[in-house]
C-alpha cells in the first residue's frame, strides 16, 4: 500500500524504488540525526507554546482586573506579526509564517476567551498546562512574542 506524507498526498511506494536496497539504507542512516533535531526541536516549540498560553491567561486576567472588556488587541497582534517577520532569517516563506502566526494569536485568543467564559483561575489553568506539557514545558525555554 503505498504511504501518506500528508492527508491526501501519496507517496512512490517504497518496492516500486529500483534502488531501495543499499542506498536507501545509507539514506535513513543519514536522515536518522537531522530527524531527530527536528524531534528535539518541535518538543521545544511544543514546550514555548505551552508557555506562551499560560502567560495569555496571565494578560487575560490582568485585562479582566483592569477592566478591559475585550480581549482582542488588533494593534498588539500588528506589533507581533511586524516584530516575527523582521526576525525572521528569510528561510521560511514570510506569507507561511505570518499565517502560522495568525493562527496562533486566535488560539491564543481562545485561551483568553475560555479563561473569561470559565471564570477559572490563572493558577488552576497554567497548573493544568503545565502537567500537560510534561517536563519541556520548563526546559530550555526562553521568552518569545507574546501577545498582550
Amino acid at each position: 500500500m503505498p504511504e501518506r506524507d500528508e492527508p491526501g498526498v501519496v507517496l512512490a511506494d517504497a518496492v516500486a524504488q529500483p534502488d531501495a536496497g543499499a542506498s536507501g539504507d545509507r539514506t535513513a542512516a543519514a536522515l536518522a540525526p537531522l530527524r531527530e533535531r527536528i524531534d528535539a526541536i518541535d518538543h521545544e516549540i511544543v514546550a514555548l507554546l505551552n508557555e506562551r498560553a499560560q502567560i495569555a491567561l496571565e494578560i487575560g486576567r490582568v485585562k479582566e482586573q483592569t477592566g478591559r472588556r475585550t480581549v482582542r488587541d488588533s494593534q498588539r497582534e500588528t506589533e507581533v506579526l511586524e516584530r516575527v517577520t523582521s526576525a525572521s532569517a528569510g528561510l521560511f516563506p514570510e506569507p507561511e509564517l505570518v499565517a502560522l502566526y495568525r493562527k496562533l494569536i486566535a488560539a491564543t485568543r481562545r485561551v483568553q476567551h475560555a479563561q473569561k467564559r470559565t471564570g477559572a483561575g490563572v493558577e488552576a489553568e497554567a497548573s493544568a498546562a503545565r502537567e500537560a506539557a510534561g517536563p519541556a514545558a520548563t526546559a530550555g525555554s526562553s521568552p518569545g512574542p507574546r501577545e498582550e
